[in-house]
């Protein structure tokens, strides 16, 4: 009777280690993902902050010059600028950033005359 007291104890004491391991793995494993998350959504918000960047500064070289680059280069990276169409003053362009391989892409319709005025701003898949 006393050994069977003993496997008892034993096995409870087992069965509680395994849930208190269990349940300590499973917090680990999510703190983990939440990280990862959060990692994944700041580098998202620098690719945005530069396709930003890339674009005032396409926005100023217009303004300047009556035509658009191909590529800006930023202290924290590179955009490539396309442009859809231009008629008359009216301008349309893509502005296209990459950022430690998130992309971001803006879509820009903009109107010269002795300044430029954005007519649309618009964050595209």
């Amino acid at each position: 009777m006393k050994n069977q007291k003993g496997y008892i104890a034993i096995a409870t004491v087992l069965v509680i280690a395994a849930a208190v391991t269990l349940i300590g793995v499973t917090v680990s494993l999510s703190a983990i993902n939440e990280a990862q998350v959060s990692f994944s959504n700041l580098k998202s918000d620098h690719s945005l902050d530069l396709a930003e960047g890339c674009a005032a500064d396409a926005l100023l070289y217009l303004n300047k010059n009556d035509l658009l680059p191909s590529a800006i280069t930023l202290p924290a990276g590179s955009c490539s600028v396309t442009t859809e169409s231009q008629s008359g003053n009216d301008w349309t362009f893509l502005v296209d950033a990459v950022f430690s391989n998130y992309s971001k892409k803006l879509r820009i319709q903009a109107t010269r005359s002795n300044t430029v005025s954005i007519t649309s701003w618009q964050e595209i898949e």
